[in-house]
């Protein structure tokens, strides 16, 4: 469509809102608890990604007057080991939250180490226990990625109901979650990933379009419905800049809503966690 220029959903004035409110909440917690909510963070080996991530989360507790410990594990570490170490940490009557960073290594299990954990602890949504109440519908924590994608739709008064939605990506993190929450919403879900023939004929359907894929550039001018909303939820570094999967200045041109990267889903995803921990399951 000539002429169109999507309007972005720009992350940060929303997240400047949800860091107020969440100020009032955290301190109205300490006051109740005595002490301030403590969210931990556990990672393991030297993942750059998960290390940023934890630094952006721990800075954004501390600005709402939150607790963030960052327990980074050596990647000698075992699944036994880790798994203790998130069992005990679930025990601590002085810990609100537990996140467990990926990726882990390739010899753990996710499933594993997360079942040994208190679903209300659960603050991220990785456990079976969170992950089964979202699919059946239940309130239950959720992945702070496919979270932050709903809240921004909500802030910007999109209604997924009745609209269809086309999730690109199914991971345990982004895509699955996602999907399930669009589908809570009342959208009709299409969930797409590697082995999909034909993506760009699935994705033109899309009213809404999610994309975490982790591939730059990936979702193209083509794949896009004129008009539609584009939710990018790629991180990907590129000659030294981040970047989403969504070949930005072409998609805007034809999308009638986009996300940029970075700057829309990113500055919400750890506010999502930290009001988990604070206010609780949706």
């Amino acid at each position: 469509m000539v002429g169109m220029s999507a309007m972005l959903l720009d992350g940060r004035e929303l997240a400047a809102r949800l860091r107020a409110r969440l100020t009032t909440e955290a301190a109205r917690v300490a006051d109740e608890r005595g002490r301030p909510a403590n969210l931990t963070l556990v990672g393991v080996g030297e993942d750059a990604t998960a290390r940023l991530y934890a630094e952006q989360v721990a800075r954004s507790a501390r600005r709402v007057g939150m607790e963030c410990v960052w327990r980074a594990l050596p990647a000698t570490t075992t699944e036994t080991a880790l798994r203790m170490e998130i069992a005990a940490l679930g025990a601590r009557a002085d810990v609100d939250g537990v996140a467990l960073l990926l990726p882990l290594p390739a010899r753990m299990r996710q499933r594993v180490v997360m079942e040994v954990l208190p679903p209300e602890k659960d603050v991220d949504g990785l456990g079976p226990r969170n992950a089964g109440h979202l699919m059946l519908g239940f309130p239950s924590f959720v992945p702070s990625t496919a979270d932050a994608a709903l809240e921004l739709l909500r802030d910007a008064g999109i209604a997924l109901q009745g609209r269809s939605a086309v999730v690109v990506g199914r991971s345990n993190v982004g895509g699955k979650p996602a999907a399930l929450l669009f589908l809570r919403e009342n959208a009709t879900v299409t969930l797409c990933h590697s082995r999909t023939p034909d993506l760009p004929a699935m994705t033109r359907q899309a009213d809404i379009l999610f994309t975490s894929v982790g591939r730059a550039n990936c979702i193209t001018a083509e794949m896009v419905k004129p008009g539609a909303v584009v939710l990018d939820a790629g991180m990907n570094a590129v000659d030294g800049r981040l970047v989403g999967d969504v070949a930005f200045d072409a998609v805007r041109a034809v999308a009638g809503y986009l996300s940029p990267v970075p700057g829309g889903l990113g500055p919400l995803t750890n506010l999502m966690l930290i009001r988990h921990t604070l206010v609780g399951p949706s």
